[in-house]
């Protein structure tokens, strides 16, 4: 019989396999669209503190900042709340931290960085479940499937890309290298 660290150790570690698994999806898409992108960068927020970015590409609207979940179960809740539900076939169910919060923190940090190119530069929050989980009704107009996200990607195939969303694009690039010691806690002087 396992401890309940043991439980919290395996728990966690499938849970970690299940989002990279998603995170892959997620790279695949983005690839099979051409869509010039990166993965898995760190940012720091306003308040200095590092936030973990899934996925940012270049799209000609702006720059999309995709946030990768890989649920089972049945997600619901209420878009405006901090927390929602996801509740398993086994009828156990937990809060999450609501992914459109979570990526809306994401967009915040890619935003502080492009802005300075043009403050009208759109950052596009997208949520993408790779997972089998039933999405709620009233979660549906911010939670993308595979085929959604994909078909969303579709229409903006033959679309050019404006020069200044690339040079936002190549500041973001610059900014995500030069913060990559955020993920091992190192501290770096702000990017200016």
């Amino acid at each position: 019989m396992r401890s309940a660290r043991e439980n919290s150790f395996l728990k966690a570690f499938k849970s970690d396999i299940q989002g990279r698994k998603g995170e892959t999806d997620v790279r695949n898409i983005l690839a099979e669209y051409g869509l010039p992108s990166h993965h898995d960068i760190v940012l720091p927020t306003r308040s200095g503190n590092p936030t973990q970015i899934d996925h940012v590409a270049l799209t000609p609207l702006g720059i999309l900042v995709v946030e990768t979940k890989h649920l089972r179960g049945r997600l619901s809740g209420d878009v405006r709340n901090d927390y929602w539900r996801q509740t398993l076939p086994s009828g156990w169910s937990e809060k999450i931290y609501s992914p459109l919060r979570q990526n809306a923190s994401h967009c915040a940090a890619v935003y502080e960085i492009v802005r300075h190119i043009d403050p009208g530069i759109q950052t596009l929050s997208r949520i993408v479940m790779t997972g089998p989980a039933e999405v709620a009704p009233e979660l549906l107009s911010v939670v993308h499937t595979r085929e959604t996200f994909a078909k969303e990607l579709e229409n903006l195939r033959n679309n050019s890309v404006s020069e200044l969303l690339q040079h936002a694009w190549d500041r973001l690039t610059e900014a995500a290298k030069h913060h990559e010691g955020l993920r091992k806690g190192t501290t770096l002087s702000p990017f200016a």
